[in-house]
């Protein structure tokens, strides 16, 4: 009885130390199972990370530079250590070994890896990186200029809109610790006329008299009136080395404008 009460005293020590170490984490991210396989004995260590919850970190932190290095059973650094005796572990029945895990150069934990995952964890390239962050690279959306100004126009008659947004956006970011800069420019214009009719275009349109992009309305209303824009043909820069382009395209949504559709009323004039 004695024993098992030290035992019980022990397992909850161990909670206790666990649930208040600095270097603790949630239960969402911690793998229960991580075991390290000593003598053909297992004996349960804390985990930070496995192979999924360390490659969803990554894919939540692009800009950061993530690393892992092998712990050995007689090393110490928890650093880039000759590694002939790994520390072996399990994590659901599945193989693997200890590894230290860095997140731009500050230790993060400890995470019980295959190979496989290992090496898939500095495997991610930066162009990898760029393109699935593409649509997220905050591009500007267009700004509608409508003629006639004033926030008026004419039923029955040609309005006309066109927009400035016409030349090439470049995004300046920082992935994994290194400076990349992605352009890309306009490929085509939804232009919403806010009567639940639109119209999509490669042109900009242009200033009256030029009617591109006209749109008559054929009864009086109020409505609110917006362009979207399609970047494409777009490329990337790492440390102002040379373009690689990037398959991408993406809408970014345009801010609506209120117009008033009036009638011309007939007036007498006398002179």
């Amino acid at each position: 009885m004695r024993y098992l009460r030290s035992l019980i005293s022990l397992l909850l020590l161990t909670v206790i130390w666990v649930a208040t170490s600095p270097n603790a984490v949630s239960a969402e991210v911690q793998d229960p199972e991580c075991y390290e396989v000593v003598n053909f004995y297992s004996v349960k260590v804390v985990c930070e990370y496995n192979g999924s919850s360390l490659k969803a970190a990554q894919a939540s932190t692009p800009a950061s530079k993530w690393v892992v290095y092998q712990l050995c059973k007689d090393g110490t650094s928890g650093g880039v250590e000759a590694c002939s005796n790994p520390r072996a572990c399990t994590v659901g029945g599945v193989v693997g070994t200890l590894y230290a895990v860095f997140q731009d150069g500050e230790r993060r934990g400890v995470a019980c890896l295959t190979a496989g995952e290992a090496g898939a964890v500095e495997s991610v390239s930066i162009r990898d990186l760029v393109v699935a962050q593409f649509e997220t690279l905050g591009w500007s959306p267009s700004a509608v200029i409508i003629q006639p100004p004033g926030g008026k126009t004419l039923v029955n008659l040609e309005t006309n809109f066109y927009t400035q947004n016409t030349r090439a956006t470049t995004v300046e970011v920082r992935l994994q610790g290194t400076a990349v800069k992605v352009t890309a420019r306009p490929l085509a214009y939804q232009w919403n006329f806010g009567d639940e009719t639109s119209v999509t275009t490669t042109s900009p349109g242009s200033p009256y008299p030029n009617l591109d992009v006209a749109h008559v309305y054929e009864q009086v209303d109020e409505v609110a009136v917006s362009v979207d824009t399609q970047y494409g043909d777009a490329s990337f820069t790492v440390n102002g080395g040379p373009p690689e382009t990037i398959p991408s395209t993406l809408w970014v949504a345009g801010e609506s404008q209120d117009l008033d559709i009036v009638e011309a009323l007939p007036q007498l004039v006398l002179e």
